[in-house]
């Protein structure tokens, strides 16, 4: 058995033009807005862009800084550079300039009826998009439209990463619907364009997964309840032998009690309402494939009859938590899994993938 974790690491900020050259103009630094706090940054940011604002002075309080990955953090639906025009140790005046990312202005189109402004590239992938919606769009529920979006990304883009100068648009939308090729920003853009289009309270949200820089996405749906989407870290997230991947769902509408077992955040920073543990929208429930199951030994049992008596290529099953039948105790679990196969006489090479997610254990078992 190989395991597979994409690190989905983050470079400093990408152009998708020529480097932004800050505007000379003439600012009031006596009117400007002094804030003390990241969130209170993001706040600001995130109304500027509300109101169409490229250009963003403001002042750091307190020896507030930002670094690159905080920036990311702060403002996930955008590019954000900066020019530190002064600096004392205690207040430092900054210019922001803010670029949306072009799932994001896809996206402002597509609602608002008017693509006029998009660039030749950007109307590609809106046409692109559009096409997608369209079938999204034919499941009777949000649930059903999100799952389809989710599985398309992971179905028709391979994760990649690279030089940031050369292939710029691997970080966005286009490096999934155009090119099928993306890093975790370009999945996080996709899911967020295609998301809003199809009437889906969708976001982004950046942190570290890995041990480096990561961005992903949330979905509240109606009744307020939020959710964490990582389509980077579900697609083919799990590698058997070299044979095939697999998709593990382990990150579809995943809540905290999974999500902060690889993944961690800047809790001020993040969506109201995050669901807490496991409920029936977690991947696990709506998936023909993968059930939840009471305990470890009943969930081998099942994987062994799927199997055996289904021709399932591949099954899996989450359960509570079990010392014994954990990663720790890989080849006595295979054994376990072995030995239930053979009570159908059925001989069969497999393989077999086992990992702890928050109080949960995940069973995987493909056969090449």
């Amino acid at each position: 058995m190989i395991k597979k974790f994409f690190v989905a690491v983050l470079a400093a900020l990408f152009m998708l033009s020529p480097r932004i050259s800050f505007a000379e103009i003439p600012i009031d630094w006596n009117r400007v807005q002094r804030v003390s706090s990241k969130s209170d940054l993001a706040r600001y940011i995130e109304a500027s862009r509300q109101r169409n604002e490229d250009f963003l002075p403001v002042i750091l309080t307190n020896g507030l800084t930002i670094n690159v990955q905080e920036f990311i953090t702060l403002c996930p639906s955008s590019v954000v550079s900066q020019k530190v025009i002064a600096n004392d140790g205690q207040n430092m005046r900054v210019i922001f300039q803010i670029k949306d990312y072009p799932g994001t202005r896809v996206a402002n189109a597509y609602l608002s009826g008017n693509t006029d402004w998009l660039s030749a590239d950007e109307k590609q992938l809106y046409n692109a998009a559009v096409a997608i919606v369209n079938e999204a769009n034919k499941r009777n529920n949000d649930l059903g439209k999100e799952l389809y979006i989710y599985e398309y990304i992971m179905n028709h883009a391979t994760y990649l990463t690279g030089d940031m100068n050369n292939q710029p648009r691997f970080v966005t939308a286009m490096g999934v619907l155009l090119d099928g090729k993306a890093n975790c920003q370009g999945y996080a853009d996709a899911f967020y364009m295609l998301g809003r289009m199809c009437g889906l309270n969708v976001n982004r949200i950046s942190g570290k997964a890995g041990g480096g820089g990561h961005a992903w996405n949330t979905i509240t749906f109606k009744d307020g309840r939020t959710y964490f989407v990582d389509t980077t870290w579900d697609d083919s997230n799990i590698k058997f032998g070299g044979f095939r991947n697999f998709n593990s769902y382990v990150y579809f509408n995943a809540p905290v009690e999974i999500m902060q077992a690889t993944h961690s955040w800047d809790w001020s920073l993040a969506p109201a309402n995050l669901q807490s543990s496991i409920d029936d929208r977690y991947g696990y429930c709506c998936l023909t494939n993968t059930k939840r199951v009471n305990n470890a030994a009943a969930g081998l049992k099942l994987i062994a009859k799927k199997i055996a008596t289904e021709n399932q290529k591949w099954f899996s099953v989450m359960v509570p938590y079990d010392e014994k039948f954990s990663n720790k105790h890989i080849q006595e679990v295979s054994n376990y899994l072995g030995n239930e196969l053979a009570k159908y006489n059925a001989k069969v090479r497999f393989y077999l993938y086992v990992n702890k997610y928050g109080n949960y254990l995940v069973f995987m078992a493909a056969v090449p």
